[in-house]
């Protein structure tokens, strides 16, 4: 018998969602107490929505979304980035995340929130599609190459493109598991990879005026592109696809309406930046 609590971000709940993650991603290092609190806590649109299922004392599974600003079809709108989940081995077959992911919904469309979108890999793109009826949107470009990338100048109204305020920026930056560096009016992250850094989105000047920059690195020729904006001319650019057996996972842009009205995404007008998930 499970018992279902909302995620808090209280020091004694981000300690035992660390514990959790930690537990079911040993080959990730990023899931520290101090991460969770920046990623959980600290977000200047608002605290993380999710729930928690428990089997006596202990976190049986675990699943939160992170609260966003999107201009969506011309209006600013409030949605979820789905983020974290997470199921104990003791505990898994039990349909505890669809469960947790059903009763974030639900809360969350009570209480203003629009929609719900996300990255999901190939393990997990069939669950959010059949069993909590999202959209499959895309799946996500993934490029390399050198030098600028072309854009249609003309291509400036897109039916899904997350907003990014000063304020936002500053503490998506504060990553504690990352080095970004502002170079022009882009934004760059560390990848792990020798030579290669991610172009994480591009960005009006003046948005940088209060953001201090680190230089990642002086040696880092070639630039990873990951996402969706179909106002890129990608025969004018010197980038390529990553090849198949090079990538990690195949990435999914999902997409769920949470407001009863059925919207549906065109993937020919979203734009989906790396910075706009929790990817880098």
């Amino acid at each position: 018998m499970y018992v279902f609590r909302p995620v808090t971000v209280d020091n004694e709940c981000i300690h035992i969602c660390a514990s959790l993650l930690q537990t079911v991603f040993p080959k990730t290092n990023k899931f520290t107490e101090t991460f969770l609190k920046w990623e959980y806590a600290y977000n200047p649109v608002g605290k993380i929505v999710g729930f928690n299922a428990f089997a006596g004392d202990e976190l049986a599974a675990h699943y939160v979304a992170q609260p966003a600003i999107v201009d969506l079809f011309g209006k600013e709108r409030k949605g979820l980035l789905s983020l974290n989940t997470a199921t104990h081995p003791n505990h898994q077959g039990k349909k505890l995340f669809t469960t947790l992911a059903d009763m974030t919904y639900k809360y969350a469309a009570e209480n203003g929130f629009e929609f719900v979108f996300g990255v999901a890999n190939a393990n997990s793109t069939h669950g959010f599609l059949t069993k909590l009826g999202f959209q499959h949107v895309s799946p996500l470009v993934a490029k390399v190459g050198v030098g600028e990338i072309k854009t249609d100048p003309e291509k400036k109204q897109f039916c899904f493109k997350r907003i990014w305020t000063e304020e936002t920026l500053q503490w998506r930056m504060k990553n504690p598991k990352l080095k970004y560096e502002i170079s022009g009016h882009r934004i760059y992250a560390t990848t792990g990879k020798l030579g290669i850094k991610a172009i994480m989105g591009n960005f009006e000047q003046h948005l940088f005026n209060n953001i201090p920059s680190s230089k990642i690195s002086s040696f880092n020729p070639v630039k990873l592109y990951v996402g969706i904006d179909n106002s890129i001319i990608w025969n004018k650019s010197m980038y390529y696809n990553v090849p198949k057996k090079l990538r990690q996972s195949p990435l999914n842009m999902i997409f769920k309406d949470l407001t009863g009205n059925n919207l549906k995404l065109d993937v020919n007008n979203v734009k989906f930046q790396l910075i706009d998930f929790d990817g880098y």
